[in-house]
């Protein structure tokens, strides 16, 4: 009977482990709750960016025509030195495969003296002592071919500062002499007159299109620029694309708009010349609906030394990697052989056929069509950014923090999409991804290989942070899909502090995980280290591999390291698509040897370097210019590739460390 009796001070003491017990449970719900919304955010933002992704590659697989040009000029050079009309020079080259010929604007220089002559006052009136009353000292007067003469009297009109004297033939009436103010004959190698229309007749007439060059000229107007547009209207339906040949364009940046009117009066692209920034010439492809295609030539200083085999590889890359359009081929005109002709036809017919293996055409370059783009699909791949944010600060310990900037991020991306700041805000969060992903790939990682793992294991591991940092890639190039991007007209920002900011985040992380409350206590121990000469060295070598890590990212690098160009032309060749240096040879063999020895502070540089491979993924899929399946198949390239040499070295270093204790 009294054990069925309730012992109070039992039944007082059981009450709160059953409460402490469902508090718990609670908890754990809730977190489960937590990591099941953040997943969510995850596969929207993922799925947004596969839906992007897909459209992409459709834009990019439909647009596969790609023009093929020589500059007529060098035309012209061979034709001489060959024997040959130059007609015959351009049937010969049109059967190799060349469907574009390269018209730079002529110069007052390069008419003289076949098509004019330059005479001061004097030598005019004792050329024609008839009309001696016309010529005044001071000025010079341009004398010849008629037809010629028509047309730079035309340009010269809206060109020159002061105005142009016309003077007529007192037999005929007709056009005999143009005086202009005595100037300074260096100006006479600038100054733009035109273009040949003989020689463009020509051209079209074999089925070829034109690629005009147009110079600048200073004070440059919105009604000369129009002007000397309009003189080329005629031969608007058989230009590829007009092109521009100095650094800044005619007219900029007041004649921008009117340039733009003109131009879609034309009904061309414009040429996006690569490697030769031209101040203007973005701001008129966005005038344009970017209707504009991307250029690439080798430049004239590089052909000289140069094989033309290295010039097809040049070629063929830039088209089939760098989404190039229009190819223009300088030819070769080396002193180490004679046969200039038959070089070029060679090197014309490669260049064709090489690009036919990477399933490219010849034909005449289109603008990229539309791509999809709205608010809805960015702001899902934003929510997919920032649940990974979150993730990643609640990983690292600070969960409260974590709502605290996701929340901030949230509102910061709503109220930039209200201002109008889309492309900004696009931009921005982009970063974040950059930052964020490889992060949260390399730490979970970390946490999981924190003790040393077999190889099996290992790979699992490095197989899992590759998908994270693929999926932060794919949601970065899925927010920053349109025109304005794969052309170039605009990019990722931040690259330097994406390649940076994931490093400090991890050394941070690292060495407080292995330390704890020892943390401030370690740094200032390492901070106060006695300097030494093997102290100085390393940390001299510390510093040249940070400023080559930095200095090779992002659009301006430094060069490369020696045996580096033959190590990505042979890579090129067999794989087709070179796996970037960072994964294969440095991120994924580093990534398994450093899972493979656990965390040390010693083994801190095997780490990072893991962590670089990661950066490296997400930084791949950024080059938004590159089509998306061939970053694919780089990333797919590096990964099998570091693996292998991963195995190599972790059976090195194991050798090594199993004699010397590291």
């Amino acid at each position: 009977m009294s054990r069925l009796i309730k012992n109070p001070l039992t039944a007082h003491r059981t009450q709160p482990i059953i409460k402490w017990e469902t508090t718990r449970e609670g908890n754990a719900n809730v977190k489960k709750s937590i990591k099941l919304l953040l997943f969510l955010f995850l596969a929207l933002g993922v799925a947004a960016s596969l839906k992007i992704a897909v459209e992409r590659v459709r834009v990019e697989r439909a647009n596969r025509s790609v023009t093929l040009a020589v500059d007529y000029q060098e035309v012209s050079r061979l034709a001489w030195w060959t024997g040959l009309k130059e007609e015959e020079v351009l049937d010969r080259f049109k059967a190799r495969g060349i469907n574009a010929v390269l018209f730079k604007e002529q110069t007052l220089a390069e008419l003289v003296p076949q098509y004019l002559r330059v005479y001061s006052a004097e030598e005019a009136a004792r050329l024609f002592p008839e009309m001696k009353g016309y010529f005044h000292p001071g000025r010079l007067y341009l004398v010849g071919d008629r037809v010629v003469l028509k047309r730079v009297k035309i340009h010269l009109e809206n060109k020159l500062p002061s105005p142009l004297e016309v003077i007529p033939d007192v037999s005929s009436g007709d056009l005999l002499a143009l005086s202009i103010p005595s100037f300074n004959p260096a100006e006479l190698e600038n100054l733009g007159v035109g273009f040949p229309e003989d020689k463009l007749d020509m051209v079209i007439r074999k089925g070829l299109y034109l690629l005009p060059q147009i110079r600048t000229w200073p004070g440059a107007r919105a009604a000369s620029v129009a002007s000397t547009l309009r003189s080329i209207e005629g031969y608007g339906p058989y230009i590829a694309a007009l092109l521009f040949n100095d650094n800044v364009l005619p007219g900029y940046p007041g004649a921008l708009p009117v340039m733009a009117e003109e131009i879609k009066r034309l009904g061309v692209p414009v040429g996006l010349i690569e490697f030769f920034p031209q101040q203007g010439l973005k701001q008129l492809a966005l005038l344009l609906d970017k209707r504009a295609v991307r250029v690439h030539s080798i430049p004239l200083k590089d052909m000289a030394s140069l094989s033309w085999e290295e010039g097809v590889e040049r070629l063929s890359l830039a088209a089939s990697e760098r989404n190039i359009r229009i190819l223009i081929l300088h030819l070769f005109f080396r002193g180490d052989t004679s046969e200039w002709l038959n070089t070029n036809l060679k090197y014309v017919d490669t260049v064709r056929a090489s690009l036919a293996k990477e399933g490219l055409e010849r034909g005449l370059a289109q603008p990229f069509s539309g791509l999809p783009s709205s608010r809805i699909w960015w702001s899902l791949m934003a929510l997919g950014i920032l649940g990974g944010g979150i993730l990643l600060l609640k990983e690292l310990g600070l969960s409260r923090l974590s709502w605290i900037l996701g929340g901030l991020g949230l509102l910061g991306w709503l109220f930039a999409l209200g201002l109008g700041y889309v492309t900004l805000a696009r931009k921005i969060m982009a970063l974040g991804s950059a930052v964020i992903f490889p992060t949260l790939a390399l730490w979970l990682a970390f946490k999981d290989g924190h003790r040393p793992l077999g190889l099996a294991a290992s790979f699992k591991l490095v197989l899992r942070s590759t998908l994270i940092s693929l999926v932060g890639g794919l949601i970065l190039a899925g927010l920053l899909t349109d025109t304005t991007f794969l052309l170039k007209l605009d990019e990722f920002m931040g690259v330097k502090a994406s390649f940076l900011l994931p490093l400090v985040l991890f050394i941070v992380a690292a060495v407080y995980w292995e330390e704890k409350e020892r943390f401030w206590a370690v740094w200032r121990r390492w901070l106060n280290q006695n300097l030494t000469v093997l102290f100085l060295l390393l940390a001299s070598l510390g510093a040249i591999v940070i400023f080559l890590y930095l200095n090779r990212t992002g659009n301006e690098s430094v060069g490369l390291l020696p045996l580096e160009g033959q190590l990505r032309s042979l890579l090129e060749r067999v794989l087709l698509v070179r796996p970037r240096t960072k994964e294969f040879l440095l991120g994924y063999p580093f990534f398994l040897l450093a899972l493979g020895w656990g965390y040390r502070h010693r083994y801190l540089p095997f780490w990072l370097l893991a962590l670089a491979g990661q950066i490296s993924i997400v930084n791949t899929l950024a080059h938004l210019h590159t089509p998306l399946l061939i970053s694919l198949l780089r990333i797919f390239n590096g990964l099998w590739l570091g693996l292998l040499l991963g195995i190599v070295l972790v059976a090195l270093a194991n050798g090594v460390r199993s004699r010397v204790k590291l």
